[in-house]
Formats: structure tokens, C-alpha cells, sequence
């Protein structure tokens, strides 16, 4: 036996098979078995949950080659393991037909040349798989207390992974946050590639079998069990389990011992944000902590966050972390002032950046509901190519969340707010802004006195470019209406409000009013 399962090569060493002949099939031999069922009646087929081992005197199957055939292709359907016929009475042979379909499947078709008692089969075969189930959960416990002592003495999850290759001789593939496929050992590769290629569903059923690891609710990679040689079996599914729920903590661990250092970090990334920092030294802090970096692209995020009493921020760091590792950024976190800064050095194509940080935005927004429900204010500063412009990015991502801060439906983006940042620039200065506002004032004021709508007409005005029609039905009112309105407009502003250089002050004096009214 193949381990802790049973398959149709086993049962053919048996006593009771001394007298059995495979026909046919013989290339499915390495088929599971994880029950024996006698079939005398077609429809009893329905009835399979698959990896049975079919027993039948065939007196069903005697007078019709098709109907043999269907018999045939309803076990193969519901996956059976294979099929043994008593020759005697009922049938004396197999047509060639019938064992042309079986081989062509894969399918064992086995023969008793002469009167077998199918309960003694039964009987011996069930204690065989009740007692393999029993060593199965001795063995699985034992090898689980093994595994998660293991993880505390390991170096790195490479260990923990050859610990498994060991310990059920399979090809060990890890998948880590969708990089290249790591091989523990590299013995299957160029099988294993080509099998990903070539092979169909049924023979990678059979032959691969994968797990998940989740951390912090975050799918973190995959491991994989590919067997060339034999049948993936029950056992080697939950050594994978038990393997990989060790290596989920492993990682965890490895991942909290990495935020810890990262505040022994903070103080040469403080000083690389705030742009006086030596290029040789951040280099080599580059190089020595993080070598894997070895991009010039960097975007730096901030995340203002408001506690609440029960907020785990520890957890939504790794979390965070976690999402941009998965979306092709490597960060470097600092931890200040009720924020934490993120310096994204993006490891993949520039011009799919924003994409992949909006798509880490909504995962980390859905998972912050469900479990650190911190209140959350984001925005990602300018794109530079250069580590000494990083300053740059943190600088124009502090613009740009107090740009956020009073309208959460702005873009995250600092390259989206072309407009606001002017603006925010401009209220920098009073006088420039108070001359500016001469534009718009006596608008408002007239507004204000009497309860009209001529600062919402000339903003939709501006918006269509000057058409009427289209102003007038996106305000809802008559043509005559916006006459009236405009030719008031026109009176307060003068005649030339449409002209270049006036119209342009006013668009920008409309965005900066509605801007600065926000809450």
C-alpha cells in the first residue's frame, strides 16, 4: 500500500484475489479504494460516491453488449475504482468490445475465473481501510505535535516545508504571494511544469493537490503536493493541512518579529522621508534589511487613523502589509503621530500602480469593517523614480490628505487633484486668494440676499461651455429662466465673465468656494 491507502494494485495481492485476472485497465491500478459495493441492478449506480471498488456477478450484464457498455460508462461517471466480475453461470466472457472501453479509461475490469464468496471480500477489505483509518488519525496526531514543535526551532519556512517532503516523499511546491513557484526539493520541475501545460482535469485531480495559506484572513500563497509516481491520497491531504496550518503560524510570528524591528528602523526612515538622510547609509539599509528591493520607484501613502477603544493597530499593520506585498509593492512602514506612512517601492509595471493601490485599498477597507474598524483617512503622494524624491511624495501625500480631509470623495491620488492642490496652494496666501474672490462675491452675496441661484447657474454655465439648452435642463428650469439668471450674472460680473482669463479665475474661485464650505 501506498501509505495509509488502499489501492486496486493492493487488493490484487491478496488471497482472496488468488484466483482474479486483470483484463483491462491495467493503467488505472494505482485507483483509491475507499469502500467495496456489490452491484447486481444498473440503476444501483446512482447510489456511488465515488472510489468504490464494484463487486458483481454480471447477471445483469449477459445479454446485451450495450447495455454493458452503458454499466461500463456509469462507473467510470461516478468514478468507481473498478469493477470485478464472477465468471460462471451468469457470464462466461468479456466481450472486446468491453475491455477496449476500459483500458481506454483507465478503468480496471478484474475477473474471478472461478466462485468467490463477495462477503469474505467485503469483510476483508473494509477492516483493511477501518484499520488504515485508525492509524491514520494516530499518525496524523502524532505527526501534528511533531510539525508545531518543529516551527519553533526553524529558521525559515524552507525547513518547515522539507519536513513534509520527508515525511511523505511527495514534490513540495510553495507559491508565495504570486511569485515564482519555489520546489522543495527540485526533483519534479520539468514534470511538474509540463504537466501544468499537458495534462487534463482528471490526472491533476489525481496528481496535485494544493492548500491555501491564510494569514490574518489574507490568502498569503499556496502549497502544492505533486505525485507523478502514484494516486494523491486522504492521508497525505491532512498531513498537507496540518503541515500548512504550522507554517500559517510560523509566518505570523515571523511577520510580528519583522514589525518589531521595523521600529528599530524608524529612525533612518524618518530621516529618508523628511530628505536628510545619506544616500550611502539608505542604501545600505536597503541592501542589508530588504534586499529583494531593488527598485527606484516609490510612492508613499498615508494612513490618518483614528482609534477607537478596542483597535488593534498591530494587526491592521500586518494586514496592510500583507495587501501590498500581494499587489506587487514592498513597504516600508512608519508608525507616527496617529498615521502610519507606507513607502511603496513598487515592484511591478509603473502604469498599473494606481490600479493595483485601489484594488489594496477596497481589501484593506473590507477587512477593516469586519475586524479593526478603525476610522481611516488615505492618500497616496506624488510618483517618484529617484530614492533621494521620496520627501517629495511624503510631502505632496500630506497635501493631499488635508486636501481629503474635507471631502472623502476626492481621489486618493495625488495626481488626480491638479486643481485642489492650486487651490491649496493659493489659500496658502490670503491676499492673492481675497483679490481672487472679487470675482465671485458679489454672486454670493446676491445669493445670500435674495435666496437666488446664481452661483449654481454660472458653475453649470462654465460646465457646458456656454450652452444654454443644456445648462437650462440641467438646472431644471425654463429658457427664459436662465436669461433672466445670466443677464443678472452679467450685471454683476460684467460683460466679459466668458473671456479666457476671467472665466478661468472663476472656475477656479467656484471649485475653491464649494471646496471650502465642505464640512
Amino acid at each position: 500500500m501506498n501509505g495509509f491507502s488502499l489501492t486496486v494494485a493492493d487488493v490484487l495481492t491478496k488471497k482472496l484475489f488468488s484466483s482474479a485476472k486483470l483484463i483491462a485497465g491495467a493503467n488505472g491500478q494505482q485507483n483509491i479504494i475507499k469502500w467495496v459495493h456489490i452491484v447486481e441492478n444498473m440503476d444501483a449506480t446512482k447510489l456511488l460516491k465515488g472510489n468504490e471498488l464494484i463487486l458483481t456477478t454480471g447477471i445483469h450484464l449477459k445479454n446485451n453488449v450495450d447495455d454493458f457498455k452503458q454499466f461500463i460508462h456509469q462507473l467510470i461517471a461516478s468514478k468507481a475504482s473498478g469493477l470485478c466480475i464472477e465468471l460462471g453461470s451468469s457470464i462466461q466472457t468479456i466481450p472486446d468490445l468491453v475491455q477496449q472501453l476500459a483500458t481506454d479509461y483507465h478503468f480496471p475490469l478484474i475477473i474471478f475465473q472461478e466462485e468467490v464468496a463477495f462477503v469474505e471480500i467485503t469483510q476483508e477489505i473494509h477492516s483493511t481501510l477501518i484499520n488504515q483509518q485508525y492509524e491514520i488519525v494516530k499518525n496524523l496526531e502524532d505527526y501534528a505535535q511533531k510539525i508545531n514543535k518543529y516551527t519553533l526551532t526553524a529558521n525559515n519556512y524552507e525547513q518547515i516545508l522539507m519536513h513534509l517532503y520527508k515525511h511523505l516523499g511527495l514534490q513540495v511546491i510553495f507559491t508565495f504571494n504570486g511569485q515564482r513557484s519555489i520546489f522543495i526539493p527540485n526533483i519534479h520541475q520539468d514534470k511538474y511544469e509540463m504537466m501544468q501545460k499537458q495534462s487534463n482535469v482528471e490526472y491533476k485531480e489525481k496528481h496535485l493537490i494544493s492548500c491555501d495559506v491564510n494569514i490574518l484572513n489574507q490568502r498569503y500563497g499556496e502549497v502544492c503536493l505533486f505525485s507523478p509516481l502514484r494516486v494523491i491520497n486522504e492521508y497525505d491531504a491532512l498531513i498537507l493541512d496540518r503541515t500548512v496550518i504550522a507554517l500559517s503560524q510560523y509566518l505570523l510570528r515571523d511577520l510580528y518579529i519583522e514589525e518589531k524591528k521595523g521600529l528599530e528602523d524608524r529612525e533612518i526612515l524618518e530621516k529618508w522621508l523628511n530628505g536628510v538622510s545619506n544616500i550611502e547609509e539608505l542604501t545600505h539599509f536597503l541592501q542589508e534589511h530588504h534586499a529583494t528591493t531593488t527598485t527606484n520607484h516609490w510612492i508613499v501613502m498615508i494612513h490618518q487613523i483614528q482609534k477607537s477603544k478596542n483597535s488593534d493597530l498591530t494587526y491592521y499593520k500586518l494586514f496592510t502589509r500583507n495587501v501590498f506585498e500581494k499587489f506587487g509593492f514592498f513597504p516600508f512602514i512608519v508608525e507616527k503621530n496617529h498615521q502610519l506612512i507606507f513607502i511603496l517601492a513598487n515592484l511591478r509595471e509603473r502604469g498599473t500602480y494606481k490600479h493595483r493601490i485601489e484594488q489594496a485599498i477596497e481589501r484593506i477597507h473590507d477587512n477593516n469593517k469586519k475586524y479593526a474598524k478603525l476610522k481611516i483617512s488615505l492618500a497616496v503622494g506624488k510618483y517618484v523614480t529617484n530614492l533621494q524624491n521620496v520627501k517629495n511624495s511624503f510631502t505632496t501625500a500630506k497635501d493631499t490628505l488635508q486636501i481629503r480631509w474635507k471631502s472623502q470623495d476626492l481621489s486618493y491620488f495625488y495626481e488626480d487633484l491638479h486643481l485642489y492642490h492650486l487651490i491649496f496652494q493659493l489659500q496658502k496666501n490670503p491676499a492673492i486668494m481675497e483679490m481672487v474672490a472679487e470675482y465671485i462675491d458679489p454672486l454670493i452675496e446676491y445669493d445670500q440676499k435674495h435666496n437666488s441661484n446664481l452661483v449654481e447657474t454660472l458653475k453649470v454655465y462654465l460646465q457646458t461651455n456656454g450652452l444654454k439648452k443644456e445648462t437650462s435642463e440641467r438646472l431644471f428650469i425654463v429658457r427664459q429662466t436662465l436669461y433672466h439668471r445670466l443677464e443678472k450674472i452679467e450685471q454683476l460680473l460684467g460683460h466679459d465673465f466668458m473671456k479666457p482669463e476671467k472665466r478661468l479665475a472663476l472656475e477656479l474661485m467656484l471649485v475653491a468656494t464649494e471646496w471650502s464650505s465642505s464640512p
